[in-house]
């Protein structure tokens, strides 16, 4: 029997990260690790998703195809100016309050004139610098690449690139946009956006339409199927067929999860986290880790098998086999070889309650359906179990069981397992389950269609 295609994981996994991306709800810095996006060098978030979604819309392009002739007429109030100046005069001379200056300044020379101004910055022109900015920065950041690169998921962008440059040029180098105050020393009020929807030039009922539509995007009022459709479009899944299993593995395992206690919530991932995913009820909490170690050490020190001498003959033999093997390196390299045992777990799972941590899954997953290597993630599992430990106490004692420790091997097949097997059953001191990509795409189809209810 074959392994499971690409092609059958791509679906899964597309599906389940347009929902962790649409709530925010993982850890970036594991995306980025794991995926690409056609041209688009960093993914912070699905913000990015969405602000690239936004300036490709129709509404977006039909505003910049028309902005080079709007934008020759910008509003302006006129204001003026009250300059004192000594010996010249410049504007009108403001002779009642010349007079008075110059009487209490004993000072004949010295003149108030009134000039006239243009104030910029009223409330359509602040709408319209605003939407401009979140424009300009998209297309000068997140689509420089894809632009150059003339990527079809540009649509109509793609058709004009000298669309994208009139656009920059003007932001940049128009003398009455460059006069409107810089859009990150203010915020647009609902009021600003009114008087510019009533506005009776189309530049500003554009501008405001535009910001209302990008806040609303913004706040995830948008259709499912659209984001579906941008990221589908842009998103490159792992090259590797490996590293898409061990991704969707990982999601099988969060639904799961989801599954088994539905008052868990998943959280939004602070900036810097290591977990990828955090859920959360009353004084119950779940930290996710992928390819980590999380709060646990998985690392036993050479040192350790300097202290005594071993009984049983093998396994002195062993143990005299790794001093020496030390030994000899740090003479080579000049550097200690620290431990001879060191491991870190493709899924863990740490439960805590109060504070304290009270369950604990390690996961271990191998894209196989062959014996030997199911055999081979099965050992590696074990000792996971086995070495697992905080600061100084092992989650399990060598002499008892622990039923709050379990293990998780995933694999892609699972056909040679013995039909008795029932893998629910405690046959050491933890419990270990397997689970397949058929039991995998089960938990994730059955998510799917709660969500679509």
């Amino acid at each position: 029997m074959s392994r499971t295609p690409k092609e059958d994981l791509i679906g899964s996994v597309a599906t389940e990260l347009t929902n962790f991306l649409r709530n925010g709800t993982i850890n970036p810095g594991f995306l980025e690790k794991q995926l690409k996006f056609k041209g688009i060098e960093r993914l912070q978030d699905l913000e990015t998703i969405l602000k690239i979604h936004f300036v490709l819309s129709d509404q977006v392009v039909e505003f910049i195809e028309k902005l080079p002739r709007r934008v020759r007429r910008i509003k302006t109030e006129s204001k003026k100016k009250v300059i004192k100046r000594r010996g010249e005069v410049r504007g009108k001379i403001n002779w009642d309050k010349t007079l008075k200056q110059q009487t209490s300044s004993q000072d004949d020379s010295l003149f108030v004139c009134q000039n006239p101004s243009k104030n910029y910055d009223v409330p359509e022109n602040l709408v319209l610098k605003k939407i401009l900015a979140e424009i300009y920065s998209v297309l000068d950041n997140e689509l420089q690449t894809p632009i150059e690169e003339r990527y079809e998921w540009l649509k109509k962008l793609k058709e004009n690139p000298d669309l994208v440059n009139y656009m920059k040029e003007i932001y940049r180098r128009n003398v009455h946009i460059n006069r409107i105050k810089n859009p990150q020393r203010y915020e647009v009020s609902d009021r600003d956006i009114s008087i510019a929807e009533n506005s009776r030039k189309d530049l500003y009922k554009s501008a405001a339409s535009l910001l209302c539509y990008y806040r609303k995007i913004m706040n995830r009022e948008l259709d499912r199927e659209e984001i579906e459709e941008l990221l589908n479009e842009t998103l490159i899944l792992p090259g590797d067929t490996p590293t898409l299993f061990e991704l969707f593995s990982v999601f099988g395992v969060l639904k799961e999860l989801e599954q088994d206690d539905k008052q868990f919530e998943l959280k939004k991932i602070a900036k810097g986290a290591r977990e990828i995913a955090k859920y959360e009820r009353e004084n119950k909490k779940v930290l996710v880790y992928h390819d980590s170690t999380g709060d646990l050490e998985f690392f036993e020190s050479i040192s350790k098998l300097r202290e005594k001498e071993v009984n049983i003959e093998f396994l002195e033999r062993y143990r005299k086999a790794s001093i020496e093997h030390a030994d000899l390196i740090k003479r080579i390299f000049g550097e200690e070889k620290a431990s001879f045992y060191s491991g870190r777990p493709d899924i863990l799972i740490e439960f805590y309650e109060e504070g304290e941590m009270v369950d604990l899954i390690i996961g271990e997953v191998k894209y196989t359906d062959n014996k030997q290597t199911f055999s081979k993630g099965l050992k590696e599992l074990i000792q996971y179990l086995y070495f697992a430990r905080d600061d100084k106490d092992y989650s399990l004692s060598l002499h008892g069981e622990n039923p709050a420790l379990k293990g998780i091997l995933v694999v892609d097949s699972k056909d040679f397992v013995e039909k008795d097997f029932d893998d629910s059953q405690r046959y050491l001191p933890f419990n270990i389950r397997f689970y397949d990509t058929d039991k995998l795409k089960g938990i994730l189809s059955s998510s799917s269609q709660m969500d679509r209810h």
